[in-house]
Order: C-alpha cells, then structure tokens, then sequence
C-alpha cells in the first residue's frame, strides 16, 4: 500500500523518530476522550526539605508547556500542559493532555478553570514562549485568557547568574551545575514534537511517557530553582559556583537589596580579569557609594580597582577629578588627576586608538575651565 502520510512520514524521520508503518486499513479514530489530567501528589518535605515551603511558595502555580513545535506562532498546539502547586502538606503536579488536536477547545476550557484560580504564575520563558502559545490557542477556539496579575519568568534571573561562567541559561544546564540535579534518559526537547506527532499517526502513547517524565521534571525544577533564586537575592545568601556575581548584584539592586548588591559586585570585581566587564562593574558599584556620599570609598574604587593602563585609566582619573572637584571641593587636587590623564593620553593618542581624541577634548575642556576657576580664586583679596 502506498505510503498515505508522505509528508508526515518526512518530518518524522527529520525529527529521528523511527515511524512504524501501519496496517492496512489503519485508521487513528476520533473517539474517546479528548484530553486527560495526571496528578501526582509528593510530600512538601520530599520537595522542600526540613525548611518546609514559603508563602510565596504555596501562593504560585509552575507551569511549563510541551509543544508540537519550538518556533512558536498560532499553528503551534501545546499538547501538553504541566502545572505545579503548593495544597496544604502536599505538592501537586497536574498535566493536562491533548488525545486529540480536535478535542483542544475541551481541554483548554478546563485549564481556563485551573489557571483563573492563580494570581501568581512561574514560568521559564514563559513571557515569550508558553504564555503566548496559550493565548492564541485560546483565541482560536474563541475564549480569553485574562493575565496572571504577577508572572515571574525566571529565564532573566537565570541569564543573569549563569549565561557568562556556563556559556548558557537551558534550565537542563542550570540543573546540573546550580541545582546538583543530574536527569537520567531524558528525552531531548527537539524530539518531544515528532513523538507526539507518532502519537497522532499510531495511537500509540508508550513512546510519549518519557515526555510526562520530562514536563513533570521540568515544573518540579521551576519551584525549586524559584526557591533558591529568592534565597539568593532577597535573603542575602551566596550561592555557590559558578555564579555571575555581577549578575547577582545586578538582580540584588532590582530587589531593592543594597548591601547584599554591593558586597556581591566586590566579589565580581576581585575575580573579573577583562577590563572592559570591571570597568562597566565599577560603574555599578560607584553608584550605591555615591548615594551613601562614601566620596573617600569612591576614590579608592577608581584608584584600587579600576587602575592600570589604558583608556579605562584615563577614564579612572576623569572620575577622580569629578570627585575632588563637585563632592570634596578640592580644585587642585582635581587638577593634578587630570594631568595624569593627561599624561597617560598620549600614548594612546601615538598608537591612534579610536577613543582617545575624545577623551583628549573633554581632559583639555574640563582642565581649562578649573584652572580658571583657581586663577580667579587667587585674584580675590
């Protein structure tokens, strides 16, 4: 019998996926249940340990989406939706999947329900990737789906803290060298869309358990990595490596927690060797120090950490002199920074670095306008 599916069969084999030919006569039916919910129920302690679960914790609802395609865009169907909570003594894990992609409208008519109790939704990309996904699907089977009044999508903590020292933010990476969590035979996000269209032309679901496994780690991993993220920024914990600490001093002003933000960028700046990335961190740290007006911290900064040679010395001496000058109102001393500056210019003014006329003008404008200032100081009697 000729082959009825060819362009199926086509993206199967692109996606690996083995595809068993069919019986003659074979025919997946539309009956039966349009969709399912599995629910798992685990111990708080078995998730959280001794600590037990925040309110915060108990107060969110985790999802994560398995769909049949990773580009997004209104044909993509989340066939498979994981969601996490904290009920009393117990963590609950709910998935709702599609049998069917005619039964879609049933299913996501039942989530509504579930998603309408939540005022606090977690996610991982989720304001790009899964949270639009549902969306449109909603639209398309002509019903709203109104905002979670927070949504906490913890892909930007985790670019923060971990995309320089891991070369990534996957949470599958995050989990192994963060977390300490090691998946074994997990299945591989670009095959979960062919094995779920195998599903479609077989019938059979065997080969789909490994994508529960997966869906049902991935939502567990969201309350943990959430819990963790928190203890790390809002209590002042620091975590253990790898860890951008600029990052996490970054994500420590954004929670208003200062003290914790400063101590983490002197972390960042005693283990940072490229000068560009210790001079963008100084930056950082010298504005919680201006605020304090710790003017003294402020001229160690630049002097102790932002030394050495080249355009980010002059630029060091430049903002040395603007201390003397505007904060400690000592004129000469400002002076006597700039002329370093100056000094240390000409090198680079030589070897026609592409920065250094500018910084030259503004050196020779900022000179001129405070040794006029001390000349018409001295004139007074």
């Amino acid at each position: 019998m000729p082959d009825s599916f060819p362009a199926l069969r086509d993206r199967l084999t692109a996606y690996g996926v083995t595809v068993r030919p069919r019986s003659a006569g074979r025919v997946m039916a539309d009956r039966g249940p349009a969709f399912e919910i599995r629910r798992n129920r685990r111990s708080v302690r078995e998730i959280f340990g001794r600590a037990g679960p925040s309110a915060s914790d108990a107060g969110a609802l985790y999802l994560d989406t398995e769909t049949t395609g990773l580009s997004g865009g209104t044909g993509t169907t989340a066939f498979l939706i994981g969601l996490a909570s904290v009920e009393g003594a117990e963590v609950v894990v709910e998935q709702f999947f599609l049998h069917r992609l005619s039964g879609e409208a049933a299913m996501l008519e039942a989530l509504h329900d579930r998603l309408a109790q939540t005022t606090t939704l977690v996610t991982f990309n989720g304001r790009r990737f899964d949270w639009p996904i549902l969306e449109a699907r909603f639209i398309m089977s002509r019903m709203r789906l109104a905002p979670p009044d927070e949504h906490h999508d913890l892909i930007g903590a985790a670019r923060r803290l971990w995309h320089r020292p891991l070369g990534t933010y996957r949470l599958s990476a995050i989990e192994r060298a963060a977390l300490g969590i090691e998946r074994i035979d997990d299945v591989e996000s670009s095959q979960i869309p062919g094995l779920y269209l195998e599903y479609l032309h077989t019938g059979d679901a065997g080969p789909l358990e490994p994508v529960f496994a997966h869906n049902h780690h991935d939502v567990l991993c969201l309350l943990h990595l959430r819990r963790r993220v928190r203890r790390w920024v809002e209590g002042g914990v620091d975590p253990p490596p790898p860890i951008d600490w600029e990052g996490l001093g970054v994500l420590r002003l954004q929670a208003a927690h200062e003290a914790g933000a400063e101590a983490a960028l002197v972390r960042a700046l005693e283990v940072e060797e490229d000068p560009a990335v210790r001079w963008r961190i100084a930056g950082r740290l010298a504005r919680l120090l201006r605020r304090g007006g710790r003017w003294e911290e402020l001229l160690a900064l630049w002097e102790r950490h932002v030394g050495g040679r080249g355009s980010f010395r002059v630029r060091a001496l430049i903002e040395t002199a603007k201390v003397y000058e505007r904060r400690l109102r000592q004129p000469e001393r400002a002076i006597t920074a700039l002329e370093e500056a100056s000094q240390t210019l000409e090198w680079l003014l030589f070897r026609a670095e592409p920065q250094a006329p500018a910084l030259d003008e503004h050196i020779r404008w900022r000179l001129a306008r405070l040794r006029a200032r001390c000349g018409r100081a001295r004139m007074r009697p």
